[in-house]
């Protein structure tokens, strides 16, 4: 794949205040994809609601963005950045304004959906600017950067929300509020670190790509592979990872031990997540380093389910540090499938369709599968969905 116009057009420095809006957007949204974590209990006790519809409520975010993701994906092809981010934080923030002036849980949801919708938007834009900014052979490097920025939140929220809740005495609906100022507050930061004639795929709109391009780019084995494998992976990372506080709890564990956990396991994977991503990019390969991480966080799952309390770092080093470099993989795969820059929001969008409807499927199974049979088969059932990620990967052989 070529340079694209950004490579080359704008200075180093300009493209490396692009490249740091990216991650602070990256940050900016991570506080709403992830303040589900620590306020659980709250939502529940608000709500009266059973683990099953929390498990509703937790893949709500992706709903409407299974249904527009792929029209999104050529939107944002054709708008410049800045307007497709100012859509998507509106969106968001219109999304959480439902969620804080509500009291009933269906039209929570309903807000919720429509915040994942703007977030998701945003992310598409993000996470293929990043690759048409940076050069190819540091794309691994940098989506994992993208990916550390965008999960630093969740440790925040694991810890400052639990402290918000218990110690300040603030509402849900309060912290929620103050994640939509940052929204709106981020819109202001972007469209002052990022030219507005900019497009997401840092080409010109003379340069289009041929309608048989872009449908080899929605046929592609490759492509699917990696978002079924996905699935697996967000399942356990993101999804199940709002239960994990209390499935603690249930070991024994207080809640702010929990809590530091949690935080523990995450800024590891943080860690890890760059490291691998500059591993992978000086031997050349994304595949290699995804199959083996997949079958490590299989592992750590199954230790999780059998473990006992006292024995939880062992969970906390194996999940934080090999298997969280699928997530930079993933992300930067979208390069190596897609024939021109432009290609890569389709490319992008095609696997977030497939990934997020697979990951809101399992992610209600396991609201009913903890409300059931509880945490230790819930996590068993994420282990045997790791290894078939792994499989997935095996075949994925367009990706290097």
């Amino acid at each position: 794949m070529s340079q694209t116009e950004s490579q080359t057009k704008y200075s180093k420095t300009r493209i490396g205040f692009m490249i740091a809006a990216v991650l602070v957007c990256m940050v900016f949204t991570g506080f709403g994809n992830y303040k589900l974590v620590p306020m659980k209990a709250a939502i529940q006790g608000f709500f009266m609601v059973t683990d099953g519809a929390y498990g509703i409520l937790n893949t709500a975010s992706g709903w409407l963005t299974v249904a527009l993701s792929i029209p999104m994906g050529f939107l944002v092809r054709k708008l410049r950045c800045n307007i497709s981010v100012i859509i998507g934080f509106s969106v968001a923030i219109l999304g959480i304004l439902i969620q804080v002036t509500t009291t009933s849980f269906p039209l929570f949801v309903a807000g919720r959906m429509v915040e994942g919708a703007g977030v998701g938007m945003v992310g598409l834009v993000t996470g293929t600017l990043i690759l048409t900014l940076v050069d190819r052979n540091h794309m691994s490097f940098w989506s994992g950067m993208m990916i550390f920025a965008g999960v630093i939140p969740s440790v925040l929220m694991s810890k400052g929300g639990t402290m918000l809740l218990l110690r300040l005495n603030l509402t849900f609906q309060r912290i929620f509020l103050i994640i939509a100022i940052l929204y709106a507050v981020f819109i202001v930061v972007w469209c002052v670190m990022v030219p507005f004639s900019l497009k997401v795929h840092g080409v010109s709109s003379a340069i289009k790509p041929t309608r048989e391009q872009t449908m080899r780019v929605v046929k592609n084995k490759s492509n699917w592979l990696v978002a079924l494998a996905n699935i697996a992976f967000t399942g356990a990372s993101i999804t199940f990872m709002a239960y994990i506080i209390p499935f603690l709890m249930t070991k024994g564990i207080p809640q702010e031990q929990a809590a530091d956990l949690y935080s523990y396991n995450t800024v590891l994977g943080l860690i890890s997540m760059i490291a691998f991503g500059f591993i992978s990019d000086k031997l050349h390969t994304k595949r290699k380093i995804a199959i083996v991480s997949f079958f490590a966080g299989a592992v750590a799952y199954t230790l999780l389910a059998v473990l006992p309390s006292g024995f939880m770092f062992i969970w906390v080093i194996l999940w934080g540090t090999l298997p969280r470099s699928i997530a930079g993989m993933t992300s930067a795969s979208a390069a190596d499938i897609a024939e021109t820059p432009s290609d890569i929001p389709i490319a992008n969008s095609v696997k977030n369709t497939i990934s997020q409807i697979g990951t809101i499927l399992i992610g209600i199974l396991y609201g009913f599968t903890i409300q059931w049979f509880g945490y230790e088969v819930t996590a068993i059932i994420i282990a045997v969905e790791l290894v078939l990620g792994g499989i997935c990967w095996i075949f994925a052989k367009k990706i290097p």
